[in-house]
Order: C-alpha cells, then structure tokens, then sequence
C-alpha cells in the first residue's frame, strides 16, 4: 500500500511534466528511429519508447489509477485484450505459433491508439490532467524546424526515392511526418501567433522563435512533396483569415486586427510558395499524369507484385470496370488497388475470419499474399482485425467525431468565438479525414499520438466551455 500511495503520489505531482516532456520529444524520438531504420536495425527507438509507453499506460490504468468510473476503463481494457487474445488463438489455428509471431510486432503498433486513450482519460478523470497546448505546438515547431534545417544543410532525406521529390528531414517516413505537422499546424500556428503578439522589449528573442516557426510550417507545407499538409495547413490558414476578418469587423480590435494581418500573410505564403516547390513538380510529372493515365506511370505505379496478387479479385475488378471507382482509386494514390488482395481473402473467409480479421501475414490457405499495406484506416481495421475489431477500434472514434459535431451546432456562435477551440476541431477533424481517406494514422503509433492528445484536448475544451455555459446560463 505505501508503494501504491507514493506512485499515486509521483503521478499527482509530475505526471504533467511526464506527459508534456514525452509529446514534445516525439520528434527526437523520430530522428532516432530514422537513424536505426535506415541502419537496418529491426528494432528502433520509436518501436521500443512507444511500446514501453503503451505497457506503462496499460499498467497505470490497472494497478495505480482510482476515481469513481474507473470499472468502465477496465471494461474496455477487459474487452481489448479479450479480443487479442481470440485473435491470436485464431491466427494459431491458421499457422501455429510463427504466425502469431508475426502478427503481434503490428498488433502492438495498431493497438497502441486504444490503450493510450483509456489512459489519458483515466489521468484526465482522476486529476483534470491532459497534454498542454504549448507542449503540442512545440513538438509540431520541432518536426517543422528540422524538415527546413535539414533542407538548409543539405542533410534531409528524400520524400520518395522513387520519384526524388520532397524533402522529410531526417525522418523516416515521409507520410507519417507529414501527417504530424497536418495535424499539429494549427495549433502551433495558434500558439507561436498569440506567442507574436504578446511579446516586450524584454522578451524580443520570443519574435525571432515564432518567426522561425512560421517559416518553418510555410516551408514544410510545400517541401515535403505531400498533398496533405499542404491542403490541411493552407485551409486552416485560409479559416484562420476568415475568422480573423469576421472578428475584426465586429470589434475593430487591434488584437483582431494583428490576426487578421497573420493570417493573410500565412495564406498568402503558403498559396504562393507551392508555385515553386517540390510539391507542384510532384502533382505535375507524376500525379495528374496519374490521373490522365500515362501507361508508363500506371505501369510503375501497379508494379509487378501488386498485379500478380491483385490478379482476380472483385475489387481490382471494379476498379477495371467502373470509371468512378477507377477515377477514385487514382485520386487516393492506388489505395484501393493496393488492397484489393487483402480484401479478397476477407470476404472469402469463414465466420471466424470474418470476425476477427485475416491479420498482417502470409499463410498458405489466404491463396495470395495479404502484406501490401492497407492505408484507408477503416478499411484496414476491418479487414485485419474482422467485424470485432472494428467495433471495438473504430465505432468509438466514430463516435467521439460525432459527438464533437454535435456538440459544436449546439453552441456554434460561442465555440466560434475561441480561436483556440476552432484550432483543435479543426485538427480533430482533419485528423478523421486523414484516417479515413489517406489512411495509416490512427494504426501509426507515431501519428496517433497526436490525433488522441489533440481529440482529447478538444473533449477537455468543450467540457470546460459547457460548464461556463451552463452558469452563464
């Protein structure tokens, strides 16, 4: 009991810290993992970091958390790892024990959102704890600073080696940083803008690290080769100016008007750099050709393995068949292409398959190969972990979304009114399209880390804001 009672202590006291500490060194954390990757080691700093923190969250919600509701956090757990167990006695049955094997090391990444979302909501519960808005925006001016410094110092890795456009730093994978920096731009545009405007003589140095920060996500927006962050961080620039313009007609405030100004200027930056950027030479040489269907990019992009497994299935099929479909496939980079092997063995397979999922590897009964990526989120969840697990996985992120939605029309004018609450439901939805269209975020532990420290922060916020309008009520 004195072990419990000094643990319970320690998190009271510096789990904040803890937290805050963790997110803004995730970049860090990327960096290493990008140097043991791209030294062939198997194992990388951010496999190992993540999967202790999952298993510490794990711990935590079960051994040392107490509030009253707490049962409903180890329900969730229960029914979590009572369905990995049942999918793993399933793949046992499929290949022995090799096979489970294989498919725990993506288990434990695809899992990692769940488990470290019961417990951000059991430190919330507990102690109205959650990960601080300045310690998101300065993880996102980090990932920022280092994709325009490593640019500068020509040290940054290519985006795609295939095509030799963009530039990701030294990060690994280019779409998982793109997508971090999608999603933590605008709060770190929020927080470096209000940083700007409230500086003093004293504080000057303040001007000269937003500055810096602000070129930095105009920079990356273009230059790391990736439609998303661009899209994402130039509509919310754009909202930004329109919010800015609204609030200033109202109030004729300098303050208003110094966001107004920002904004412009951000927009205005960002449109007008993609003229000259690695993105636009992408989207010209490669996507629309794409999408116009030149035969020697088809060729590449369909490539020799894919049509070997995708050879027969409906959804290839379909996509053949149906200009619609086709027109959709292109437009998603092949993504359904992609799957349509994946997806054959699934809506081939018996009952149990069917609800627990067909997993992340090969076994010979499958009859094509199952291991190219399956990026569209939903889609994957549903395919590897089966009717179960996306019930379990993603109705719940579903629902979150829905609940933000309804919760933002129940009081439109007054959420509008906080620029901070715009910046977190625009990210949170951002961060939904980007599951459920691009895909591998919420089943990319690096990634997910965001969209739940951002989903929650939006939750925290909108409970704080119903309480104030319940007593100005």
């Amino acid at each position: 009991m004195d072990l419990l009672a000094r643990l319970r202590q320690f998190s009271k006291d510096r789990l904040p810290l803890i937290l805050g500490i963790y997110i803004i060194l995730q970049p860090v954390l990327d960096v290493l993992t990008a140097l043991g990757a791209n030294a062939g080691y198997s194992l990388t700093a951010g496999t190992i970091v993540r999967a202790l923190f999952m298993a510490l969250c794990f711990l935590y919600v079960v051994l040392v958390c107490r509030f009253p509701g707490r049962k409903w956090c180890l329900i969730a757990l229960g029914a979590l790892v009572g369905y990995l167990v049942l999918f793993l006695l399933w793949m046992f049955s499929l290949g022995g024990l090799s096979l489970c094997l294989e498919n725990i090391k993506e288990l434990v990444k695809v899992y990692f959102a769940p488990f470290v979302v019961i417990f951000l909501y059991a430190v919330y519960r507990e102690y109205g704890m959650f990960v601080t808005t300045r310690a998101i925006a300065v993880a996102g001016a980090i990932y920022a600073g280092v994709i325009l410094i490593a640019y500068l110092t020509n040290t940054s890795n290519v985006s795609y080696g295939n095509s030799g456009y963009g530039y990701n730093g030294w990060f690994y994978a280019a779409n998982e940083v793109s997508c971090i920096i999608a999603l933590t731009a605008p709060v770190t545009i929020y927080f470096f803008l209000k940083l700007l405007f409230s500086i003093t003589r004293k504080t000057w140095w303040k001007a000269v690290v937003s500055a810096f920060v602000l070129v930095s996500v105009i920079f990356s927006a273009n230059f790391i080769g990736t439609k998303i962050v661009f899209g994402i961080t130039l509509l919310y620039c754009a909202a930004g100016l329109i919010w800015s313009l609204v609030h200033f007609c109202q109030t004729r405030s300098r303050e208003h008007l110094l966001w107004l100004l920002a904004f412009a200027v951000l927009t205005v930056a960002i449109f007008f750099r993609y003229f000259s950027s690695p993105l636009r030479s992408y989207v010209d040489d490669i996507y629309i050709g794409m999408i116009q269907e030149d035969p020697e990019l088809v060729f590449v992009s369909w490539g020799e393995e894919i049509q070997k497994a995708s050879n027969g299935t409906w959804l290839r099929a379909l996509i053949e068949d149906n200009e619609v479909i086709k027109r959709i496939d292109q437009i998603l980079s092949r993504r359904l292409l992609s799957a349509s092997p994946s997806v054959q063995v699934f809506t081939e397979a018996a009952l149990p398959g069917k609800l627990l999922g067909i997993g992340y590897a090969d076994v010979a009964s499958y009859g094509r190969s199952v291991e190219f990526m399956i990026e569209i989120d939903p889609l994957s969840i549903l395919v590897r972990q089966g009717i179960l697990g996306f019930v379990l996985y993603y109705i719940p992120y579903i629902a979150f979304i829905l609940y933000a939605i309804v919760q933002f029309f129940r009081h439109p004018f007054r959420r509008m009114a906080s620029l901070k609450y715009c910046s977190y439901l625009y990210s949170t939805l951002a961060a939904f399209g980007i599951s459920a269209i691009a895909g591998h975020a919420l089943v990319s532990p690096a990634v997910s880390t965001f969209i739940l420290v951002i989903s929650f922060r939006l939750w925290a916020l909108t409970r704080e804001q119903n309480r104030q309008f319940s007593i100005q009520s």
